[in-house]
This record gives C-alpha cells, structure tokens and sequence, in this order.
C-alpha cells in the first residue's frame, strides 16, 4: 500500500467537508487508516452505523467513501448530488495536496475503465486523442510520463522506449495492442487483456482456431435462476442443537413474502425462521414492511412496495441475502429482480438457442431468455429466429449464417431485459465479437434499468390493480384434437414457412385486430367475410399453391437464395458435383441437419469422446466425465486393441474418460515418475497422481477408488532430483498452465526426441517454442517481465533471470555453429545466452517451478571433454 501519511500542508485539505465510510470489503486496519486520515485533514466522519444498514443525515454528507455501489443509499446520494468515491481518492487526494476528481475515483460499474490508469507509447496524435478521451469518459484515467502508477501501456510492439524502460524496470503494468482499448470500448466492457498483450498478442495469430473458455462470471454466481427449487443454504452448516443463522441483512426489517412465491408451509417456516433470527420480522402487511419478496411485477403490493422506495426482490435475491449474510441491491442483477409476467414486449414468437456458454452461465441464459417471454430450444434449428453466442467459432454459429438467423451476444439479451424493450439487433454492440474473446467472461455486468422499470410497472400516476389471473392454455396435442382437418392441413402449410414466421414475429401487437376481407377472389368483388364458399376456395388456393412454396421455400434456405428461378442450370450441378468429389462443401447436399446441431454445448466433448457404441446403447445417457485420465507406460493393452477399446468402453461408463490430450488431465497414471512427453505436458494440468493398480482395481470392481488411495510410487524419482512430486502438483495447480508464460524458448531440430516433443511441454505450459536453425532474420527475442498481478503462478518463477535466452541443444559438436549464432541473437537484443541440455526443461516442467542446475548448461568445452 502506498505511503498515504498526512502531510502538514494537507491538514485543512477536508476541512468543511463531511464524510461517512461504508464498512463493506474493507479490513478494521484499513478503516481505522481512512478515518484517521479524515480527521487529521480537519474533515467530519459521520458513522455509519452497520446493524441498520442506512446512512443517517444523508443530505449533511459530502462524500461516501465506499469500494463499492451495492449499498442502499447509493442511488440516493445521487440524487442529491453527494460524491461516492472509492478509498484511493482519499489516499491521492492527501498525497496531491488536492481533492481529485470524484469521478475517476466512482464505484459506478458502469464506469467500467475505472481503476485503469493508461500511458500511451508509440502510436499517432489523433490515436492517443481518441484514447485520452474514452478512458476519461468511462472512468479511468491517462497520463503522458510512465509511471509507477500505470497500469496499462499501450504500444504496437515494444521497441518503444516507453516499453523498454517498464520491461527492464520490471513495472507492474500490461503492455497491450490499442485493439484491446477499442474492443473494449466497442463492446462496453473491460474484457480480458491477454490475447492482446504484447510481445505475442493472440489476435495476430492465424493459425489459432479454438477460442479460450470462459470462468463463470462472478456477476451471476447464486443469480442464475429466478426460482431456486433448493432450500437456502447459509454459509456455515448449523449444529442441530443450534437456531438458524442470524442474518444480517435482516436486522431491524419486517420482510412480507408475495402470495405469488407460492411457498409451501415447511419453507416458509424455514425462511421465516431465518429472518426472525437474524433480527428482524415477517409481517403480513404492505404499509409495514421494508422489504417486500415476490417472483412477478405486478399487484397492488408490488406497485405500492416500489413506489414507496422499500426494497424488492425475488426468492433468488432472497436466497441471495442468507446465503452471503450481506445486503445487496435487487436491481444489481437481473436474476435477483421479479420478472415481467408476459415477458418483454417484442419476444414473444421467438425462438432462441445459444452456443458456447457451459455450466452456471448457460443456465443463467437460458432462464433470461425464458424471462423474455421467448422460447428457448437447445437444439439449434432452421425455425430459431435467434442465436446467442459467445464468440463466432463454432458449428452452430456457422449454420446460423448458413440459415439466415440472427446471432447476438448476451448483451443484446441482457440489455434489452434491464431496459425492458426489445434493442434493436442491428446495433453494432450487439452483433460484435472480439477475436480470440469469450465475451462468457463479462456475463451478468447489466443492471435493472430503474427509470425504464418504474415507468413500465409502477410509475406514480399507475393505479392500484390486482393480477388478472390467466387461464392456463391447454395441451398443443389437445389443441390439435380440436381442430378441424381443414384447418390443421392450412396451418401445417404455414406454419413451415420461415418467412411466413418471420413476418408474424416482427409484426406483434398487444391486440388483436380482425383481417380484412380478400378483394377479387374468382372474379367477384366484396365476398362475405363469414362465407363459407370463399373459405373452402382459399383454401383450395393453398392446397394447390403447397408444392410451390415448399420449392421455393427450398431455394431460400439454400445459400445463394433463389437466382435460378426455381431451376438450377446444369453447369451448376456439374460443378456442385465437381466440388463434393474435391472435399468440397456443398450447401444443399451437405447442409446440416437439425439432428447434428442438437447437442447441449456442456456435453459436447463429452458426446464426442464416448467411444463407438451400437445404436441401441447411443440413446442411453452416458455417465457425465468425472476425471480425465492420461495414461503414460502402462503396457497392459499393448498389441491388443480390442482389449483396450472394451476396458476403455467400461471405464467410460463409469465417468473415467482416457485422454491422449495431455493439456486436460485430471488423473495421471503411470506405473512410477517417467519422463515421457505426455507425462511431463500433463504435470501442468495439476493431476492427481496414481499407479498402475489404480486401473486394476477400477476394471476388476467397476467402481471409481479415490485416487490417493492408489498414489504413484514417486520416491526413487523424487531423491534423485531433490523435490516433492505433490509440490509440484500444487505449483502446477498454481501455474495454471503458465509456468512459462511470455517466454519464448529455442530449439534446435536435431535435439533428442523431437522438436515437437518439447514445444508439446513448453506450450502446454503456456510458452512459445521457436525452431533453432542459425537465422537470425526476422526473430526478435525480449526480456521477460515478471509480473506478479498475473497471478500465483509468478512466485514459482522467482528464479527466473527475465534477461536470460535459452536454447535447447544437443550435445554434439555440430551444433556448434548454430550456438554461435544463437549467442550473436542474444546479444543483439541484450539478453545473455544459455545453451541447456533436454535435462533443464524436463526437470523444471515436472518440478513446475523455474530453477537452475549449472549441469544443466551445454558449451563447446564440456562437449570436447566428454569425447575425450
């Protein structure tokens, strides 16, 4: 922490103003520190005081300090003009002799470049205008000198001496492309700096396909459903001799639960019993409560509880609240809010799929699209009107262009959610994916729109009026009993017209108007609008008219739409025959069906590495993969492959899956520490380690052991090289696959083993490996910056010398031209060169740790003297 030590000339920096501190995310020391710092600057603390949960004299308060929004009187102190700051414009204000600007330092998450401070390196006057102003703009801030304090530098490449000087001072700062600023500022959100960080930015590599997963947002954790079907879970289980947990966020309050929670009586007890132990009270009346919980927008308490500023929220919200014993605002996340009984105007008809969300964040959209009013179908097919993607790399974003259907990210969902209106697809915002970003990353950062809500449902001018009740619509298979024959063949008919739907779904409205009589059907003008003949010639119309609006629906899904007038030229087929015999792709023939696009993205990889079964067995639901095992010089199906494909079909069946993929392991099995290319690629990944026995007792018990019951026999390995292979294993886990993050490592192509084996372990440890030939033209080689914000994984390469390049050598005398030039490289960029054995890569993967062995390092005279 920065020394923040009241200067004398400081001490009437506060004076007239009055503050009050929000206890929340902030330690006793820190808060101790802020108010100290206050009154020594003649400023005036008014205490908060925590068990009510409200600010007092409110309108006497000139500043909130507060590391964040989510407290109750946020919106209030905006309205009457009072500045909530963070606690480092206390800080900076103190050690500037001058009062910041407020704005820099807000918790507003819509200021979402808050906390970024960027200096800009060799890019044009008008690039760093435009980049000066949108940082300003969205809270963060900018500055001409390097500093100690920035956060972000922005450069085309590090030749910069800006990027230099932060390299060699080694500063805790991200050098970042100005694509990153531009994305961001495109999609509205801070996303993820990495595949813009220089020297090697994801996004200038071509050949990378797979786009990264995303962790689950911290936005939608316990918000993912407006109707949690569990009982709520406290923090800390209860004894059973004890009283539920007291919550906090209740003390004080009377808590009125809606009639439309439809609660039965034990769960109702159980919550009741909560809020009564946690200081507060279940009251049945209105006009009492302080915090009314219901699940939809609409009934006289709903209207009366928000108009009159009490806090409500959903059975997610309040779960929400016992969960994490701390107040939140219900508007904060869209999940925590009642929703919209008939869902958002415009939805309705729609039909939404999406793509590459797995886990808590595909169910959170899937509940938000059903909170819309629209339908949500996991399979993907030619009737969706929507798809919602993560990122445009995938199959079922490729039919959707393919098939003419919208593709949107989330925000598009989320925003149109929060501001209660269906936003227009056609904005930029909603159509634009970053490449190499998994846009999962910035899922449930919308907010509840208050205007747009109260205008909507409880506006002051709305009057009092219970739910009209509406009758549950009967069975689709009832219905379709019901109709009559002619009238179930019409409907078919239109309803396998996409273009037919498409246009009933952009033209809704909230009543329903009677059609207009056709004019000039079979020569006569004015038919009856009741009569019975002019229907039954309509519909014969139809009937003969079905043929050609299959044919032409036909051409329209084909790519190209209909250019032929219905009738493909023959050159076309010749050639369409010409491309299938190629490999090529054919739009018609090969275009994909329904039934290929029906898989859930959260079974995806596990659909496709089930092994072959026969047809019968393939509609069985397969055990979801619990572990992922790599298995590494276990001889037991060697030369028997029917053998290994019935053990693996077994293993399988019980959730263990056997991967060659050694960059996702759960288990690694082997019968002792080997130093085989899966082996040590794998050790990244943090596995739990096992012997060979592990697989005998699974295959002879059909059941799943807990690994460390059958632990690999690691000892001779591990006294022999002086380390703890379940250290490593927790490194590994600290890594995170980025023990060699940002180095570059060369090889050369005749080393033992292989090129390929040994870029396999540095990438799987998320380094680079460069081939080694004696050519300097065209590589670039930079120090490395030890940063320790990247993550855990920096304290396991404190031994790291960020200026040293290595080269992986074999020890042969005829290498030693290629070290000669290996050294002029080194030099060139003023870096010192280090020639090693295969032994130091293999030893520092497994050891997943950075450290050096002077045996580890090749020269011309230990290659001489080992000839000799």
């Amino acid at each position: 922490m920065e020394d923040t030590t009241v200067l004398d000339d400081s001490k009437g920096l506060f004076r007239d103003f009055s503050f009050t501190i929000i206890p929340n995310g902030l330690s006793e020391d820190r808060l101790s520190q802020l108010q100290n710092d206050i009154v020594a600057a003649n400023g005036t603390i008014i205490p908060f005081d925590a068990s009510k949960g409200r600010i007092e004299r409110l309108e006497e308060i000139n500043y909130i300090v507060s590391t964040t929004s989510d407290f109750p009187d946020y919106y209030g102190a905006l309205d009457l003009m009072t500045h909530v700051v963070k606690p480092t414009w206390v800080d900076q204000s103190l050690k500037g002799n001058k009062t910041k600007n407020p704005r820099t330092y807000s918790p507003d998450p819509a200021l979402f470049m808050s906390d970024v401070i960027i200096c800009c390196g060799n890019l044009p006057s008008g690039d760093k205008e435009a980049i000066q102003g949108g940082v300003l703009a969205m809270g963060g801030q900018f500055t001409e000198q390097l500093s100690k304090t920035v956060t972000h530098l922005i450069s085309l490449d590090l030749d910069d001496h800006r990027c230099q000087l932060a390299i060699s001072k080694r500063l805790n700062l991200t050098i970042v492309l100005p694509h990153w600023f531009d994305d961001c500022l495109k999609v509205g959100r801070r996303i993820s700096e990495r595949p813009y960080t220089l020297p090697d930015p994801e996004i200038l590599n071509v050949e990378l396909s797979a786009v990264p997963t995303a962790r689950t947002s911290q936005q939608i954790r316990d918000a993912t459903t407006p109707d949690p079907t569990n009982e709520p879970i406290p923090q800390m289980p209860l004894a059973r001799s004890e009283a539920p947990r007291a919550v906090q966020a209740f003390s004080g309050k009377k808590v009125k639960l809606g009639e439309d929670l439809n609660l039965n009586s034990r769960l109702k007890g159980i919550i009741s019993g909560m809020i009564t132990n946690g200081g507060g009270d279940v009251t049945t009346k209105i006009k009492d409560a302080d915090i009314y919980v219901c699940s939809y927008r609409d009934g006289d308490d709903y209207v009366k509880a928000s108009q009159d500023g009490k806090d409500v929220g959903n059975l997610s919200w309040l779960y929400y609240l016992i969960t994490h014993n701390i107040w939140t605002n219900p508007m904060r996340r869209l999940m925590h809010y009642p929703r919209p009984r008939n869902g958002i105007p415009g939805f309705e008809g729609f039909k939404i799929s999406i793509s590459s969300y797995t886990g808590e964040a595909r169910v959170y959209l899937e509940n938000l699209v059903r909170a819309t009013g629209a339908e949500f179908t996991k399979t993907f097919k030619q009737d969706n009107t929507h798809l919602v993607a993560a990122h445009k790399n995938s199959e079922k974003c490729d039919a959707a262009q393919e098939w003419a259907v919208n593709v949107a990210n989330h925000l598009w969902l989320e925003d149109s959610y929060a501001k209660c209106k269906l936003m227009p697809i056609s904005d930029n915002r909603y159509t634009y994916f970053p490449s190499r970003t998994n846009l999962g990353e910035v899922l449930g950062h919308t907010e509840i729109d208050r205007d747009a809500t109260e205008k909507m449902f409880f506006s002051a001018t709305r009057k009092l009026a219970k739910p009209v009740k509406v009758p549950a619509a009967p069975p689709a298979d009832l219905v379709a009993q019901r109709l009559p024959i002619s009238r179930a063949a019409s409907d078919s008919v239109t309803r396998s017209s996409p273009a037919a739907e498409k246009v009933k779904r952009t033209k809704t409205t909230d009543t329903a108007q009677t059609p207009l009589a056709a004019r000039h059907l079979d020569g006569k003008e004015n038919q009856t609008p009741g009569s019975r003949g002019a229907k039954d010639r309509a519909l014969s119309k139809l009937h003969n008219a079905a043929d050609d609006i299959a044919a032409f629906e036909k051409e329209m899904k084909r790519k190209g739409g209909v250019i032929h007038g219905g009738k493909r030229r023959a050159e076309d087929e010749v050639e369409d025959r010409t491309k299938k015999a190629k490999g090529g792709r054919d739009s018609v023939s090969s275009k994909r069906s329904a039934d290929e696009l029906d898989r859930d993205d959260q079974t995806e990889d596990e659909e496709t590495e089930a092994p072959t079964r026969n047809k019968k067995a393939k509609k069985d639901k397969l055990e979801p993969i619990k572990f992922r095992m790599l298995v590494s010089k276990d001889e037991r199906w060697a030369g028997n492959m029917d053998k290994e494909s019935k053990d693996k079909a077994r293993l399988r069946e019980l959730g263990l899956f056997i991967t060659e993929d050694f960059k996702k392991v759960d288990i690694l099995c082997a019968p002792h520490a080997v130093r085989t290319k899966k082996f040590v690629a794998a050790m990244a990944c943090g596995p739990a380690l096992v012997g060979s026995s592990y697989l005998d007792f699974v295959l002879k018990n059909h059941k799943l052991p807990p690994p460390e019951k059958y632990a690999m026999d690691v000892r001779d390995f591990e006294k022999e090289h002086g380390f703890k292979m379940v250290d490593a294993v927790e490194r590994a886990i600290q890594n995170k696959h980025r023990l060699f993050r940002d180095w570059t490592i060369f090889c050369t192509e005749k080393v033992p083993g292989g090129f390929e084996t040994y870029k396999d372990i540095i990438e799987a440890n998320g380094g680079k490996c460069s081939l080694w030939k004696g050519r300097t033209t065209n590589i670039t080689a930079t120090k490395r910056l030890v940063n320790a914000s990247a993550g855990e994984e920096s304290q396991n390469q404190k031994e790291d010398e960020g200026d040293v390049l290595y080269l992986i050598s074999d020890a042969n005398s005829k290498e030693f031209t290629n070290w000669a030039k290996f050294r002029e490289l080194a030099k060139k960029h003023d870096m010192v060169p280090r020639i090693v054995k295969t032994e130091w890569l293999l030893i520092n993967a497994m050891a997943q740790y950075v450290h050096w062995k002077p045996e580890w390092e090749l020269t011309e005279e230990v290659v001489k003297a080992a000839k000799s």
